[in-house]
């Protein structure tokens, strides 16, 4: 499987998976926030994590970077109510 990479340009994390891109895309807000907004994985490969990889790589990056989110996504919205560990960067 493809691991994660982060567009800054085009505002997404993606992986290519037989030709096929799965992402997270996200919106700047300010210096400081990414709103999360949307996460799509082609049909082929759902089921198979490729949503909890491009989260848990979105999520990371924003700590490491110093950046609050906002989980507008509902993906995104299921996927900290399993992972606790993110909510101190999140914003309501």
């Amino acid at each position: 499987m493809s691991s994660v990479e982060h567009d800054t340009s085009a505002r997404k994390f993606f992986l290519i998976e037989e030709g096929r891109e799965a992402h997270l895309m996200y919106r700047e807000i300010g210096a400081n926030v990414w709103d999360l907004y949307h996460t799509f994985v082609p049909s082929e490969f759902r089921g198979k994590g490729i949503a909890s990889q491009l989260a848990d790589k979105a999520l990371s990056e924003a700590r490491k970077s110093g950046k609050k989110i906002i989980p507008n996504c509902s993906y995104v919205q299921t996927y900290l109510k399993r992972h606790p560990e993110y909510s101190d960067i999140v914003i309501e």
